[in-house]
């Protein structure tokens, strides 16, 4: 977990930012700890790469960042139970809460917003996606609440392949959503969508994906 720099020292409500990791970093919470910062925006903090501040439409921004360390495939109840408990223990502004993750949490990131898309801002799923976008009314769920979402995934992808991914940010798109699912693909990569997509100097429409974020808020 990673806290703005003045949170003690300040009353400010903060955006949250869950990142779900992926299977290879599952643990025990404790000495497999250091595992999470192999990969996502954490590990970006942990070398001290992660902005400080993010501006957004004249406005200064400073996330709450939490990466939960699972023993295996975590549920929909324990996002929430995750989240309820920042909610409960920490000073977050719960129009801006945002959902990300990479691989199984990619997917996970994406059930947690079909599922409760009101509970979120905008959610970002890189390298996993819903494996039962067309036969369930996830997608509709998503753009009928009009839960933004940006994916990012490589063409190459062995786990999850490309069709999964486009066949889930269309279907989202043919519900007509305020704002229109997209996705970015990188031509090669593997399994491995996530490392470029968290990097802060990534910008498409001259924003990274933490900015593309803090547009939105419910």
């Amino acid at each position: 977990m990673a806290m703005p720099s003045n949170y003690d020292t300040a009353t400010t409500r903060y955006p949250l930012l869950v990142f779900l990791p992926g299977a290879g970093q599952f643990g025990n919470g404790s000495v497999d700890l250091p595992s999470l910062l192999n990969d996502g925006p954490v590990q970006l903090v942990d070398e001290k790469k992660f902005p400080a501040t993010f501006n957004v439409n004249g406005k200064t921004f400073s996330f709450i960042l939490f990466t939960p360390q699972f023993r295996n495939f975590a549920t929909l109840s324990h996002v929430k139970e995750c989240i309820d408990f920042l909610k409960a223990s920490y000073r977050i502004d719960t129009t801006r809460i945002y959902i990300s993750g990479l691989s199984s949490g990619a997917e996970l990131a994406a059930e947690a917003g079909a599922a409760m898309p009101s509970q979120f801002a905008a959610i970002a799923p890189m390298a996993g996606t819903l494996r039962d976008y067309a036969t369930s009314n996830k997608c509709q769920a998503i753009a009928s609440n009009n839960l933004p979402v940006w994916a990012f995934h490589c063409q190459d992808d062995p786990i999850y392949p490309i069709a999964f991914v486009k066949g889930f940010i269309n279907k989202i798109n043919s519900f007509n959503p305020t704002s229109a699912a997209r996705l970015t693909v990188w031509p090669s990569g593997g399994h491995d969508a996530w490392t470029r997509a968290i990097e802060p100097a990534y910008k498409e429409n001259g924003m990274n994906v933490y900015e593309w974020m803090l547009q939105f808020q419910r």
